[in-house]
């Protein structure tokens, strides 16, 4: 099985959320510490405002198996401040598999 690397971009609602999203981030890093089959998560920024997450992943099941908990009650609520911040209209995600 191969890794995978899931590359997440969005924008935020307003540039000004950036020291909100700084926070988030750290939240979601460790909320994701010890997940099976999670590697890693890093963010960025581009010149253009976007934000860009990438995480890598054990193998594409391992990452499925974490997408079903993410719908779950308990992680709708943690990922609730996530929503106040982020255009989700401009969120985008694509897995690419590591050669």
């Amino acid at each position: 099985m191969q890794n995978v690397i899931a590359i997440v971009s969005f924008k935020l609602n307003d540039a000004n959320l950036l020291g909100e999203w700084k926070i988030i981030s750290d939240n979601i890093n460790q909320s994701l510490n010890g997940v099976d089959g999670f590697i890693s998560r890093d963010s960025a920024i581009g010149e253009d405002g976007k934000v860009y997450c990438i995480l890598k992943w054990e193998n594409v099941e391992k990452q499925n198996a974490f997408k079903k908990v993410l719908q779950s009650d308990e992680f709708k609520g943690r990922f609730e401040s996530f929503g106040k911040i982020v255009n989700i209209e401009t969120m985008n995600s694509e897995n690419l598999k590591v050669i």
